[in-house]
């Protein structure tokens, strides 16, 4: 067996080849798309967080507002509690969400917010659905009536709407919808 001793002589490596530097450029492209990617849905994620919060300012003005809307002295007259509306209440008649609500987009500082998503202000809506796009930001307000004891669920949810009395002390919960159409929910609280 003979052995080789013919070795080729290889050129010493000059510098990157064709190969390296088209990895190169593509691993630019990649960080330069995720950087790009993260600053849109950093952005996204911060109009879903300013519609949270204009949730959360509802929340806050009517748990506020409950505590002292069955006082006599309320300041908030569109709003009181005890005010048993007509039978057949139109939805600005006093005693109803329409007038508390009426009273609440002219006087309060919640008539100044804004939806991130369309730049107007935020409505409210009867569910939260994926495919309806025009739901972003909007404003979910359910009545909680609760059911007999035992049941299996506790409670029924209904939307708050306008002709609705407003003469008792309510449970409500307020969700938002996000993005995608899907509702967030913001909290539950007595109003």
């Amino acid at each position: 067996m003979a052995s080789s001793t013919d070795h080729t002589s290889q050129s010493p490596h000059l510098g990157p080849t064709t190969a390296d530097k088209l990895f190169l450029v593509f691993l630019v492209i990649v960080v330069i798309a995720v950087t790009w990617l993260g600053i849109i849905n950093y952005k996204e994620a911060l109009k879903t967080e300013t519609a949270k919060s204009n949730g959360e300012a509802w929340v806050a003005w009517l748990t506020e507002t409950g505590t002292t809307r069955f006082d006599a002295n309320t300041p908030n007259i569109a709003c009181k509690g005890g005010l048993k509306p007509p039978a057949d209440a139109k939805p600005g008649s006093p005693g109803t969400w329409g007038a508390c609500l009426a009273h609440i987009l002219e006087t309060t500082d919640l008539k100044d917010q804004n939806n991130p998503f369309f730049n107007k202000p935020p409505h409210f809506v009867a569910a939260c659905v994926p495919s309806d796009r025009t739901l972003m930001g909007a404003i979910l307000l359910e009545d909680l009536m609760p059911t007999p004891p035992g049941s299996a669920t506790p409670f029924v949810a209904t939307q708050l709407i306008e002709a609705d009395p407003i003469d008792y002390k309510m449970q409500l919960r307020l969700s938002v919808c996000d993005k995608g159409g899907y509702a967030i929910k913001v909290a539950e609280f007595e109003f």
